[in-house]
């Protein structure tokens, strides 16, 4: 296997884990970890932010960023074997919302976690955009190359 293949499985697999530790964690765990993303980043624009409203933002901010950079990795991880055609981007976006329908079953067994619709959805939108993205990116390499 070369180190190109070594690399994009190396982070697919570490990604992988690491929506999984963030779903392991139990419903105060997660809060604390939200909040503390939100003081952080009052202390640094210095507007106060540690409410409901910004705490729900950051939560779905966060499930879309995870799974744009899941399906980013994911595309990586195949075109390090096959060129991406149309049904490889569908395998991928298929892929990702599995996942993110396991996540949310994972979660049911979880303390303090609920398993929600709305951030499969979400999870959903950033898998999508994470695959228009990097086509986009293929096609605009393919015609720099002409």
């Amino acid at each position: 296997m070369n180190k190109k293949k070594i690399i994009a499985w190396s982070l697919f697999l570490f990604w992988l884990s690491l929506i999984f530790f963030f779903s392991s964690q139990n419903g105060n765990d997660s809060s604390e970890l939200s909040n503390g993303f939100l003081k952080t980043l009052e202390n640094i624009i210095h507007i106060p932010l540690t409410n409901d409203f910004f705490s729900f933002i950051i939560r779905k901010s966060a499930h879309f960023l995870e799974y744009f950079l899941l399906a980013l990795i994911t595309c990586n991880l195949v075109k390090q074997y096959r060129m991406l055609q149309r049904k490889e981007n569908l395998y991928i976006l298929l892929f990702c919302v599995f996942y993110a329908f396991s996540d949310e079953f994972h979660q049911l067994f979880v303390g303090g976690r609920a398993s929600k619709a709305l951030d499969v959805f979400i999870d959903s939108l950033g898998s999508l955009l994470g695959v228009i993205v990097y086509f986009l990116i293929i096609k605009f390499r393919e015609s720099k190359k002409l």
